[in-house]
């Protein structure tokens, strides 16, 4: 995955647009980068340096990424915590968008739909459970 992000940042670059990466500690062949160095990034990136920060998983969860107003992602997930962890991260402080990137009738959109499916499903008995308790009072609670 770091190779693809190293990729993306680089066409990005050579469209003239202002990119960053921001990937994990791990060192596996000479990459990574240092919690400092990632710290720099973040910061470099709040000041407004760059305008797109190309990551690795590292930006879903653990780093306040701030003012975020789009998301591209070229990986899906199974996971409905997960991709909702993912959305997360745009539109906090204005209107975002996110846009996943898909091959029909590969895994990927496989894991996009699975996704979709189990989050519509949570939403759906998060709903049942609101509905059902907002109709009882502390009295019912405690017969």
């Amino acid at each position: 995955y770091r190779d693809t992000v190293e990729k993306i940042r680089d066409m990005l670059k050579e469209e003239g647009i202002p990119t960053e990466i921001l990937i994990g500690q791990a060192i596996k062949k000479g990459k990574g980068l240092s919690q400092k160095k990632q710290l720099e990034i973040l910061r470099r990136f709040k000041a407004g340096d760059f305008s797109v920060l190309c990551g690795t998983q590292i930006i879903e969860e653990g780093i306040d990424v701030p003012a975020v107003n789009y998301a591209i992602f070229y990986e899906a997930v199974p996971s409905e915590i997960r991709a909702i962890q993912r959305r997360g991260r745009v539109g906090r402080q204005m209107f975002g968008k996110v846009i996943f990137l898909l091959t029909k009738g590969t895994r990927d959109e496989g894991y996009y739909w699975a996704a979709f499916h189990k989050e519509r499903r949570m939403k759906g008995i998060l709903y049942d459970l609101k509905e059902k308790t907002s109709k009882k009072t502390l009295l019912d609670w405690l017969k």
